[in-house]
């Protein structure tokens, strides 16, 4: 059992195997609680356990946008209010642990750098590259000036956060795929206000781009965590590496699985579940 106290928060769509993503965290992992998004208009999560719960989606528009940081948001606060943790996971459901360890690396991490309140695919990639913030600056400049003039309460907002978080990089964030945050953080973001911030649901801002902005508002600053020596490897869309490879560099955690050259998102959870089928981790 880990020393580590983990929430996961994990949002659901109508198309997603989420079912198969859960049974990843709790085969690998010894969450305090898990807490599902069920934005899967009526067909079910799947799966039932007694550290599940399940909440409805709070915004119905941009699911992948503001609205999914509306969702997120909420999720976090429910954490906050329900139980005690030391850190939480933000799991997509294309997203997959692949081995024991996650909470124990991501809360080492922490204790050895207290000014870092996330953990992600942050500056570096797993190949090694810089990641580009180009698109989320582009995103920040439309939403403080052209759609700010449609929607004033939002430009408010954002300005608002962004006056509240000196330091901060125009556009800086971690992939929204997966990422850990320190409890601490959470916390602070939740005695700030800066989880309640219902404006930015018709925002065309990613939430990653969000929770980039209010993990310096709340006073910390966002790590790599998925460079080539990292536990995590995630990309925006498909592998960023064949499965066997991830596995073989002992990789923990991976996004997305929705496709690697040509193998497809069936194909890639069928090989993860049968190495969890063979794993001994407890």
């Amino acid at each position: 059992m880990s020393k580590w106290k983990m929430v996961v928060v994990v949002p659901a769509g109508p198309k997603d195997d989420v079912a198969d993503t859960l049974r990843s965290v709790l085969h690998y992992a010894d969450p305090e609680l898990i807490v599902v998004i069920d934005d899967t208009q009526g067909r079910g999560i799947g799966l039932k356990n007694p550290k599940l719960v399940e909440i409805p989606p709070a915004a119905t528009t941009h699911r992948d946008l503001g609205g999914l940081w509306v969702n997120l948001s909420t999720a976090f606060r429910y954490a906050v209010e329900h139980t005690e943790f030391d850190l939480i996971l933000r799991l997509d459901a294309d997203a997959l642990l692949l081995g024991p360890g996650i909470a124990e690396a991501a809360g080492d991490r922490f204790e050895r750098f207290p000014e870092i309140g996330a953990l992600g695919a942050y500056r570096i990639s797993p190949d090694g590259g810089l990641r580009d913030w180009a698109s989320a600056r582009r995103a920040l400049l439309i939403e403080l000036w052209l759609r700010g003039i449609r929607y004033p309460s939002m430009r408010r907002k954002l300005r608002k956060l962004m006056a509240a978080a000196p330091g901060y990089i125009r556009g800086e964030h971690a992939l929204g795929g997966a990422v850990l945050y320190r409890g601490d953080t959470v916390r602070e973001m939740y005695r700030r206000g800066l989880l309640d911030s219902p404006e930015f649901a018709q925002s065309i801002l990613g939430e990653d781009f969000i929770f980039g902005l209010i993990t310096v508002a709340a006073g910390y600053h966002t790590g790599d965590f998925s460079g080539p020596e990292d536990p995590l490897a995630l990309r925006w869309k498909g592998l960023p590496a064949a499965p066997q490879e991830l596995l073989a560099k002992g990789k923990l955690l991976t996004h997305s699985v929705r496709f690697w050259a040509d193998m497809p998102e069936a194909e890639i959870r069928e090989y993860f579940a049968a190495a969890r089928a063979d794993a001994t981790v407890f």
